[in-house]
């Protein structure tokens, strides 16, 4: 894990079996890995003009080394700074933000683009390029989110944190001395990130066994790979190690090629995203308190383990499939309930709501398969799972937070996050199944009041 005197994380052996299906084929990371980034990107990307898209933050930090190593290579480049809309403290990934740049790629087409920052940076170069058909790289400033690697963007969308797909980067470079010293609480919103992957799972074989959802076993490979590469790393970061927070950076990345290989985020993103989507969109639209992705997908993730808990602790013969049915409203009365509950945000939730919405057939046959199928659905989700304790240790071992209070979130809104998340997506999780045995308010309230350590 060394060259020279230097940390540096060799992920060949973990891709080397989805190389062929892979857009990226370069992943770099070790330190003092900036001087050298022309070097390393010239196999793989044509640097006769490329585009340097940064935000003011991230150009202080490497964006002006990355031009320096280009310029001493021979090779010049333009760049483009992001810069927040009015209102915005820092830039947003949004819809507008990508527009700007894909038109500019239009009107003055780049060999390439090299997008150098974090997740923000990351998601709108990498939307934008997909859009104008432009290849990009990206030189990674911080450690905190898996989305590096993915072939996803999440952008805000009409108040909505959505996830679109797009074309991953050609190549992946990180330069662990600046991954090392981002502020920590970055590092701490990538190991959030990453926590989530035994329950995230769990809501993947849920959704297969209940919903007939795809699931891509081969895809497990890489997350699999990622978890033994971060074994014991948890502790090191709050020191800064470099070997640690390159772990944490390499299993990041393994996240991202994972969803890459599942053709969705589903191997990484569960019920605890929406959860964190969630106070995303009533930050956005509402000025409510806000939090690092991965902060906030950790506290998340806490609360559905503990989920998990309640539901294996359910008697399958107690669940009275023709009563559940009974007593649920009728989809209409439902939609009232939501624009009740989301407001502004009513018309941009409203289609997922819809989407995720079964038709008492649909349900019934659902709930069937539940009860039939009891011991084999729990023993396919738990081959995953990790209990709300052993996530909550090595969170904190991480310097993470673990209460909804850590990451500004009041007892009501922690309450609103759990109960009302559900609606904000399709893909189904521990949520949508919670709400449809009526139990999501009850275990919603049990947790919050601190039976389960999730808060």
């Amino acid at each position: 894990m060394s060259k020279g005197s230097g940390v540096e994380i060799d992920l060949s052996a973990s891709l080397a079996p989805f190389m062929d299906r892979l857009t990226t084929k370069r992943l770099v990371l070790r330190q003092g890995l900036l001087a050298e980034v022309a070097s390393e990107l010239a196999p793989v990307l044509s640097l006769e003009s490329p585009l340097l898209v940064a935000d003011a933050v991230t150009w202080e930090i490497a964006g002006a080394a990355v031009e320096a190593s280009l310029q001493a290579a021979g090779y010049g480049a333009s760049r483009w700074i992001v810069a927040p809309a009015p209102g915005e403290e820092v830039p947003v990934a949004d819809e507008a933000k990508v527009e700007a740049l894909r038109a500019h790629l239009a009107a003055s087409p780049p060999s390439a683009v090299i997008a150098v920052g974090a997740g923000t940076i990351n998601d709108i170069a990498k939307m934008a390029c997909h859009k104008a058909s432009v290849p990009y790289a990206v030189v990674a400033t911080a450690p905190s989110m898996n989305g590096y690697t993915s072939a996803i963007a999440a952008l805000l969308t009409d108040g909505v944190k959505t996830t679109q797909p797009c074309a991953p980067p050609v190549a992946c470079l990180a330069d662990l001395d600046v991954m090392a010293q981002a502020p920590y609480r970055m590092i701490a919103s990538g190991l959030g990130d990453l926590i989530s992957k035994p329950v995230s799972n769990a809501d993947w074989r849920l959704s297969y066994r209940l919903t007939g959802s795809t699931y891509a076993s081969d895809a497990m490979v890489l997350i699999e790979a990622g978890s033994a590469l971060l074994e014991g790393a948890a502790a090191r970061l709050p020191a800064r190690d470099p070997e640690a927070v390159g772990r944490l950076t390499g299993t990041l990345c393994l996240s991202g090629l994972a969803m890459s290989v599942a053709g969705s985020s589903a191997p990484a993103s569960g019920g605890e995203h929406l959860i964190s989507h969630y106070l995303d969109m009533t930050h956005f639209a509402l000025g409510e308190s806000h939090d690092f992705h991965g902060c906030q997908v950790g506290v998340g993730t806490l609360t559905t383990a503990a989920m998990y808990r309640e539901l294996a602790r359910l008697d399958p013969d107690a669940i009275d499939v023709e009563a559940l049915i009974a007593a649920r409203p009728a989809w209409a009365d439902y939609e009232a309930g939501l624009r009740a509950r989301f407001g502004v945000l009513f018309d941009a939730v409203l289609p997922h709501a819809r989407a995720s919405w079964a038709s008492d057939a649909e349900l019934r046959e659902r709930l069937g398969r539940l009860k039939a199928e009891w011991s084999s659905i729990m023993e396919d989700v738990h081959a995953s799972l990790r209990t709300p304790e052993s996530i909550r240790d090595e969170l904190v071992a991480g310097g993470c937070p673990v209460t909804f209070a850590a990451i500004g979130v009041t007892g009501e809104r922690a309450r609103r996050s759990i109960v009302y998340a559900r609606d904000i997506r399709s893909r189904y999780t521990i949520l949508h199944l919670a709400g449809e045995l009526g139990l999501l308010e009850a275990w919603a309230d049990r947790i919050l009041g601190g039976e389960l350590g999730a808060a």
